[in-house]
């Protein structure tokens, strides 16, 4: 496990558009979505989907796979430290 818990994406994305001076309003526009999708992103109470990976991917320029492993480690964490007692009662092959 790692020594503290990975950051929701929300929270990098939010940190991303402070540096831009945008807020959640205006990505939501720019990347054609509704806007609280991203509202709820930022506030960690949305997942990031592959729509929309795909959609921040293009517009920062990053490809839509760094959201997608954001998102993917932040669950991760937190769903082994939840079922961590269970994995540890399976047998390996």
């Amino acid at each position: 496990m790692m020594a503290h818990p990975p950051s929701h994406p929300g929270e990098i994305l939010a940190d991303k558009l402070d540096k831009l001076g945008m807020n959640a309003a205006e990505l939501a526009r720019a990347i054609q979505v509704p806007a609280n999708r991203i509202s709820q992103i930022i506030a960690g109470k949305r997942a990031i989907t592959a729509d929309t990976a795909l959609r921040l991917g293009k517009w920062f320029d990053t490809g839509p796979h760094i959201w997608l492993k954001l998102q993917q480690v932040y669950e991760l964490y937190h769903v082994r430290k939840k079922i961590d007692p269970v994995l540890k009662n399976i047998s390996q092959r």
